[in-house]
């Protein structure tokens, strides 16, 4: 079991508190993550959960496959590199909320959309329990123009899928999870408190070109803002480019990529190693028609 390095944490908490933004593309973010988590290595697409689908039913096998960091279960990763002869992928994550750098979906195009269709999970924002050494997940179980949300459920992905959570629950110390209790959406599921420092799920845009992270005591600008919304009439100023989930409306879980390049999924934050538990995303990306999009306007205030 991998002890993280007092070093390499120590540098990304002066980095986030610093800037609230961490700027990275795939390769950075990688090495980022291996100096935090243990050495890389490429799947073959054989070895991907829908690569290992495929051939059990006799398929083609996809283009797409996943690089892990250090420890991993069978056919998960920390990040998906999305070919373009794939129309879609059907993606399932097990977000770890003590790991800064979550999960990164790699090899976007304009135009290109992401949908979150579940998410599930509760997490802690506050406890002594210190994680270990174990980054988020991510795979895809189906590839193709027609993955969707049956991929999910498919009897032959079961098994996989099942190891995965089984890793996410010990690992991730879902048993530990007491105070500070938030949801995928940063809500107690108790009382129905809107969290706005930490909790909850945000994602980075390909034109971000990185990741965003909430504030300390000290830079309270950098959280939601009151009555802690999640939708871009209450995102902290420095949040561009990037998204929260929101329990509210299935269109707004859905976005399009104004840019090449990088998809990234993490924990709403600012200080990772005190967390414990994981949310569990079935997300759906899937190519556009290349045309350019036009500009985003804000979500209407709930």
């Amino acid at each position: 079991m991998r002890t993280v390095p007092a070093a390499e944490v120590q540098q990304v908490r002066a980095d986030i508190l610093s800037h609230g933004a961490l700027t990275v593309k795939a390769e950075p973010y990688i090495q980022r993550n291996v100096k935090r988590y243990g050495a890389k290595r490429k799947l073959r697409r054989s070895d991907t959960v829908a690569g290992r689908i495929a051939a059990k039913a006799g398929k083609p096998q996809p283009k797409s496959t996943v690089v892990q960091v250090g420890e991993a279960p069978d056919g998960f990763g920390k990040q998906v590199l999305w070919d373009e002869a794939d129309a879609g992928l059907a993606l399932l994550v097990f977000l770890n909320a003590a790991d800064p750098y979550g999960v990164m979906i790699s090899g976007a195009k304009p135009t290109d959309s992401i949908q979150f269709i579940h998410s599930e999970g509760i997490a802690s924002f506050s406890t002594e329990t210190e994680n270990e050494g174990a980054g988020a997940l991510i795979t895809f179980v189906a590839a193709g123009a027609t993955a969707g949300a049956a991929a999910f459920g498919a009897p032959e992905a079961a098994p996989l899928i099942n190891a995965g959570a089984a890793f996410a629950k010990d690992r991730f110390k879902e048993k530990e999870v007491k105070t500070k209790r938030r949801d995928p959406f940063g809500e107690d599921p108790g009382t129905g408190h809107k969290a706005r420092q930490e909790g909850g799920v945000i994602i980075s845009m390909p034109e971000a070109q990185g990741m965003v992270y909430s504030g300390n005591n000290d830079h309270e600008e950098r959280w939601i803002k009151e009555p802690g919304t999640r939708d871009n009439s209450h995102r902290p100023n420095h949040v561009r480019n990037a998204y929260f989930l929101n329990k509210q409306s299935t269109n707004r879980n859905r976005r399009k990529a104004l840019a090449a390049g990088d998809f990234v999924i993490c924990a709403w934050d600012h200080e990772f190693e005190d967390n414990v538990g994981f949310y569990r995303l079935h997300c759906i990306v899937k190519r556009g028609n290349g045309r350019p999009p036009k500009p985003r306007t804000p979500d209407p205030v709930e």
